[in-house]
């Protein structure tokens, strides 16, 4: 489908607001207007599944008041944007996806949320996602799937489904979203846009509902990498480290593991061969082979994690599994009883693994600049093809983002100034940096691989 509407790039809409061109009002009524068209009972995806109106107004209206005032109003002043609904937002509810099990209204804002909205960006209203975060595809039995923008009969790719398609759509030009196994680089590579999984353990997580607390983190999804790096500014990361560029290039090499293509489609192999020669058409860039550890091990391990974590949690928010046998999806009942059969000593045992898995890893990363490797072993997936269709998708995005290490998920191939978007292209590829160093990331992208912005 065509955008709804193409907006500039977040330094430009907030160039525009404090110049006068344009006002936060006129941002967030585009905004809401555009999201009303794919509310729960739209007729083309329920991307959004509420929009606070109201809320969202009397910010632009007082943001407009201080620039009149000629006060200060942040680095992010009237960009309008989307957020993930398993986020508190004062006032409001949060569902996680998951209505008749859970909804709770906020009693205060989560630290991340807030830190934007202090920064002058005005959430809009909460996005529709797999139902408490459990699979990457974008299917919700409560409120509906949320479809991809570019392939007729796919999916979003999850479980920030409905944040990634309000970028794609330009509803909205930046999201929040959370990652556990993917659930930010997976749907924004499915939508043929940019998404960021932040080094583990950057912030506080108070108010955002768990999936796993031991690999669970909050970041953006935005239409380019330059919008990344304008998003997260000096402070939505506080441990990540500030970087300065060289005057001139340097060389840099890039890590890569070939065992890891022989679990993807050729046609994503071969998309990804593609990104690596267009990749060193700048002579600065090299590529070098690695051995990294057991993937399928890694992906074992950091599943038990995450599904004996999501289990304690959900016994201490609702209860007992079984009492919530009619409430629940089939994706997320089965894995809760799935997780309620298994010994609860093998937590223990994967938190092990986990923690010598991750020291591992960055091991590997400190010998080179980058890692990269692809997304997804396929690309979007077809609606009529699940539940099988989402079983292989977690086997390359879920242990890479149990490393711990900054990532950033795109399309793997691109043309000219645009994306390809192809379901190999969008099967996506991730681009991993060392731990804090978010921005020399998205500089090297941005300058060494050619990103289209």
């Amino acid at each position: 489908m065509t955008p709804y509407h193409l907006w500039p790039s977040l330094q430009d809409i907030v160039a525009d607001i404090k110049s006068g061109k344009s006002s936060a009002r006129s941002q967030v009524e585009l905004a809401l207007q555009l999201a009303s068209r794919e509310l729960l009972d739209s007729t083309v995806s329920p991307s959004f599944i509420s929009l606070q109106s109201e809320c969202a107004l009397a910010l632009a209206d007082a943001l407009d008041a201080k620039l009149s005032r000629g006060e200060d109003c942040g680095d992010l002043c009237g960009i309008p944007f989307a957020v993930k609904d398993n986020i508190d937002w004062v006032g409001f509810n949060t569902t996680a996806g998951s209505p008749k099990a859970y909804s709770r209204k906020a009693e205060k804002t989560a630290s991340v949320l807030q830190g934007l909205i202090d920064r002058g960006a005005i959430p809009i209203g909460k996005t529709n996602m797999n139902e408490w975060a459990v699979g990457l595809t974008g299917e919700n039995a409560q409120f509906g799937n949320v479809q991809n923008p570019h392939l007729s009969g796919c999916l979003s790719g999850g479980s920030s489904s409905g944040s990634a398609r309000a970028v794609a759509m330009g509803i909205v030009p930046m999201a929040l979203g959370s990652d556990t196994g993917g659930s930010i680089r997976m749907p924004a590579a499915w939508c043929g846009i940019v998404g960021l999984r932040p080094s583990s353990e950057s912030f506080a997580l108070d108010g955002v509902v768990p999936r796993s607390r031991a690999l669970d983190v909050v970041g953006p999804i935005v239409r380019t990498v330059d919008d990344c790096d304008y998003f997260l500014g000096s402070s939505f990361l506080p441990k990540s480290s500030a970087f300065v560029p060289n005057e001139k290039q340097v060389p840099i090499t890039i890590g890569w593991d070939p065992s890891l293509l022989a679990g993807v489609e050729e046609n994503v192999a071969r998309a990804f061969h593609q990104f690596m020669n267009e990749a060193q058409k700048n002579t600065s860039v090299s590529f070098v082979e690695q051995s990294w550890p057991s993937f399928p091990a890694a992906t074992h391990c950091a599943l038990t994690v995450l599904q004996m974590e999501f289990l304690q949690d959900f016994r201490k928010m609702c209860g007992e599994v079984e009492a919530y046998a009619d409430k629940l999806g089939k994706p997320v009942i089965n894995e809760l009883r799935h997780s309620a059969a298994l010994d609860p000593d093998v937590l223990r045992v994967a938190y092990i693994e986990l923690a010598a898995f991750r020291q591992t890893m960055s091991k590997i990363i400190e010998s080179v600049d980058l890692l990269a490797l692809p997304l997804t072993p396929c690309g979007p997936v077809q609606e009529s093809g699940l539940p099988e269709a989402a079983k292989p998708l977690r086997e390359l995005s879920l242990p890479m983002g149990a490393a711990g290490l900054p990532i950033l998920g795109m399309p793997l191939v691109y043309v000219k100034d645009r994306f390809d978007l192809t379901p190999s292209s969008l099967a996506g590829v991730q681009l991993v940096g060392k731990q804090y160093q978010e921005h020399k990331l998205l500089y090297m992208v941005k300058t060494y691989l050619g990103a289209p912005n």
